[in-house]
């Protein structure tokens, strides 16, 4: 069974739609195989997508995220694993830099802003999956969540350092344990989701910045260098990753 291209990147939104709108996938996965069989009779018959739903996509997701269940079992077991790969990028860059120690602030404020990244998180699925958007707005909204996620990172650096409270600081060993674990987790979390997101993110985040430390440029050139290679092996894999789907399109 072949549905046009349209038909397709439709089903894949609708699937993101109700996974980001926290329904019960047994269920959602039901509906999609049985709306996929009624899109292919249609298109069979000469009909296309906008024909066959006969509305706006936003309203038709809407129609079909109130007939599932919100499913809270499972979004109870996505949230800790969301959390221990936030937090492996987290530890994995400050053992990086030598500095595995927290404050109580950061121990409230990182909890905190990872709550409003699954929040900021969901909001932007539904936006992408419910509007007809070109591919370089779909990446510029994708990119959105995490460049908040910066600036309340970056806002967290600063009211620590504007409000006293005592550190928790580990040694060497620990930091070593600390560096193989959250390794240990991003793979893991690669195998569940069967994706290699989790471990390519950090390479293109944290491996610049590991070969440039061992360097003896200045601390100036150090920056921009790790900077300028950050973008670079970014921009490679968005290029990548489109090129791979133009492909399976094509």
């Amino acid at each position: 069974m072949k549905l046009s291209a349209k038909s397709e990147d439709f089903l894949e939104n609708l699937k993101l739609y109700l996974f980001s709108s926290g329904k019960n996938m047994d269920e959602s996965e039901e509906i999609i195989e049985e709306l996929e069989s009624h899109l292919y009779e249609a298109e069979k018959a000469g009909k296309n997508i906008d024909e066959i739903i006969s509305m706006s996509p936003k309203t038709y997701m809407e129609q079909i995220a109130d007939e599932v269940p919100f499913d809270l079992l499972s979004l109870l077991k996505y949230i800790p694993i969301i959390f221990l790969g936030g937090f492996s990028y987290i530890l994995l860059g400050q053992v990086i830099r030598g500095d595995l120690s927290y404050s109580f602030v950061q121990l409230i404020g990182y909890p905190v802003i990872f709550l409003c990244f699954l929040l900021i998180t969901s909001v932007t699925f539904k936006m992408i999956a419910s509007k007809n958007l070109t591919r370089v707005t779909e990446w510029l909204l994708f990119l959105m969540p995490g460049m908040l996620i910066i600036c309340f990172f970056i806002g967290l650096h600063y009211l620590n350092d504007f409000i006293d409270s005592p550190d928790i600081r580990f040694g060497d060993t620990v930091s070593i344990i600390t560096a193989i674990l959250a390794i240990c987790i991003l793979i893991a979390i690669a195998l569940w989701s069967k994706t290699w997101f989790s471990i390519i993110i950090p390479i293109i985040l944290f491996l610049p910045e590991a070969a440039v430390r061992m360097t003896a440029f200045p601390e100036e050139t150090k920056i921009i260098v790790t900077s300028a290679l950050t973008i670079v092996l970014f921009l490679s894999y968005i290029i990548m990753i489109t090129t791979i789907e133009k492909r399976k399109v094509d």
